[in-house]
């Protein structure tokens, strides 16, 4: 196989991409690959490999997170990036077109296998995600080390057994550590910390703070003890991160955790460099930081999953299943909420009672099927003319009541008015060709501010909601 037909092989673009988008994206990817490597290559110890390599996880995450700059000219670019680095560093051309081939064999081979697993895996956000995410990045060092037996006995004159070993555990701890970080990256790329502002300024809570700085703490505390039993004393801090924490704040503090570790150690601060006197022993070191930050990283990616599941949890508590909108517990326990918050507590207040018109001989007439239709239709017109503070909660079958604040006397009228004209322009399609309409009755009840109970509200806009039926529906009334 050719350079060229490999490289194609490799492309991946399932969205056309224009030519000069490409170029640019090369341009970017080649910059950040090249940027990397020379930061790698500043932390390479005297004959050892870089403490801390990122370009490659830094490059397989990119093109994981964004595919279609996996093109011919995204992989060159990377190439043309590897190559330059290593050429600054002092490396000779054939070596550094050697360790090129090594680092996109292993980056190649991750991004195959990562396009094998859904967006859900590719993010991390099932446990299981970290086990795919594992012997991926197994079989990419794997992929990555091939070169060693070539590479380190001219760098360093090791032996071919040596050089593929200490490669591939060099290349381990670099993906599992830096990988994670790229993979759950959100946009924009906030940490996670829950923050609270006070007038123009975000705060953190001291709660968020202390399991970050018991992490820094126990770092610095490692590194003045010393001794191997130090590498460990940061995973009970790593935990409480990773429990505190959203996934991509975990990553990212497992990441500076184990480039400290990397770091202190090749510096002599953590193990007696008499002890680190061979690769094996600095191999053993590097796989045993690799396996401590999997940790972190597989209970942060269960917490992802339970707190998913709980949100479920909470929607099938709070919302009606139908129609997606609040139950009527819910909707109580939200005007609850309002009530207890300063800001809303002294607005305008209007409540809205809606009823389908002729609900009961709909579902007569064309089956509760269709009738399920009509109440999502319905309530998908509601919910578009609401505001976006605005509560919307389903009371009982085909009855629902709108909360609207800061909205009262004639501009409450118009909401409902806007509402009711919008369900009668609202057409159902069903099987069979036909077409369903809806209107509907729109009683309602204003307060100058939020009283002490719902109840009261709601009876005074259901009264003016039958004032509306019997006006001949399709109707807004408004309590006297």
């Amino acid at each position: 196989m050719t350079v060229s037909k490999a490289v194609s092989f490799l492309a991946y673009a399932p969205v056309q991409v224009p030519f000069g988008a490409q170029i640019r994206a090369a341009v970017g990817i080649g910059a950040i690959v090249c940027a990397a490597a020379l930061f790698g290559i500043a932390t390479r110890p005297a004959g050892f490999l870089a403490a801390i390599w990122p370009a490659n996880a830094l490059l397989l995450g990119l093109l994981v997170r964004r595919p279609v700059f996996a093109t011919p000219l995204g992989w060159c670019a990377a190439a043309l990036g590897y190559v330059v680095a290593n050429l600054i560093g002092g490396t000779g051309l054939i070596v550094a077109l050697l360790l090129m081939t090594g680092n996109l064999a292993g980056v190649a081979a991750g991004f195959a296998l990562f396009m094998r697993r859904d967006q859900t895996d590719r993010r991390l956000r099932r446990p299981t995600s970290v086990l795919h995410l594992v012997l991926i990045v197994v079989v990419s060092a794997a992929a990555s080390a091939a070169v060693g037996p070539i590479v380190n006995p001219f760098l360093f004159g090791h032996s071919p057994t040596e050089g593929w070993a200490y490669r591939f555990a060099t290349e381990l701890v670099n993906y599992m550590t830096l990988l994670p970080v790229v993979l759950t990256m959100p946009v924009p790329a906030w940490f996670g910390f829950e923050r609270r502002r006070h007038g123009e300024a975000w705060h953190l809570l001291p709660q968020q703070i202390a399991p970050a700085l018991a992490l820094a703490l126990v770092c610095i505390a490692g590194a003045w003890i010393g001794g191997p039993g130090a590498l460990a004393f940061p995973v009970p801090a790593l935990l409480w991160c990773a429990v505190a924490y959203g996934q991509f704040a975990t990553s990212v503090l497992t990441a500076l955790f184990s480039a400290w570790t990397m770091v202190a150690v090749a510096a002599g601060h953590i193990i007696d460099p008499e002890q680190l006197d061979t690769q094996y022993a600095l191999m053993s070191v590097r796989i045993g930081v690799a396996l401590m930050a999997l940790a972190p990283i597989t209970v942060a990616s269960v917490m992802v999953a339970r707190n998913e599941l709980l949100e479920q949890l909470r929607q099938l508590a709070s919302h009606d299943p139908l129609t997606g909108v609040l139950n009527r517990r819910a909707f109580v326990d939200a005007y609850r909420a309002r009530i207890a918050q300063r800001e809303w507590r002294k607005r305008a207040v209007s409540v809205l009672v809606l009823d389908i018109d002729h609900f009961k001989k709909i579902n007569d007439t064309w089956g509760h099927a269709v009738g399920d239709q009509i109440l999502m239709a319905f309530a998908r017109t509601v919910r578009e003319c609401l505001r976006g503070s605005d509560l919307l909660g389903r009371f009982d079958g085909e009855e629902f009541v709108a909360l609207m604040c800061g909205c009262a006397g004639t501009e409450a009228e118009a909401a409902a008015e806007r509402v009711r004209a919008a369900v009668a322009a609202t057409v159902v399609h069903i099987d069979g060709g036909h077409n369903v309409m809806m209107t509907v009755s729109i009683g309602i009840a204003a307060a100058d501010s939020l009283p002490a109970a719902l109840e009261p509200l709601v009876a005074a806009a259901d009264k003016a909601l039958y004032a509306a039926k019997a006006a001949g529906r399709n109707q807004v009334a408004r309590a006297a």
